[in-house]
């Protein structure tokens, strides 16, 4: 396997965690954020949330995530005889799962804080 597929299914799976993280907060954030009193304050904070969690989200999904990927994809794949065609598929995938598992944890943070601060400003 070159470096070279291995870097464009990377690339390919932070553009579809980062694609799959919008739709996702944009989704959810409404929903959660009807319920809070001061929603300007709990959109912030759930944004200033996502925001810090973006860096964290890369490394871990670059490094974890290509990781297990490849490992994942190549023992999928080996029983079929696609071992070294199943290495960027399960990069891509597990880099694009892990991003969007690590901001919507940072989102769901930042959306925890700012209802409890709420809570207990009033």
């Amino acid at each position: 396997m070159t470096t070279g597929v291995t870097w464009i299914a990377a690339a390919l799976g932070l553009v579809g965690g980062v694609l799959l993280a919008i739709a996702l907060l944009k989704a959810a954030l409404p929903r959660l954020i009807r319920g809070s009193g001061n929603a300007l304050a709990v959109i912030r904070l759930a944004l200033a949330g996502t925001l810090v969690g973006l860096l964290p989200a890369l490394f871990l999904s670059l490094a974890l995530g290509a990781t297990l990927g490849a490992t994942w994809g190549r023992e999928l794949f080996a029983p079929f005889g696609l071992a070294p065609s199943g290495v960027p598929i399960g990069i891509a995938l597990c880099v694009a799962l892990i991003f969007v598992s690590v901001v919507l944890a940072a989102s769901a943070a930042g959306l925890a804080i700012g209802r409890a601060l709420h809570r207990a400003r009033g």
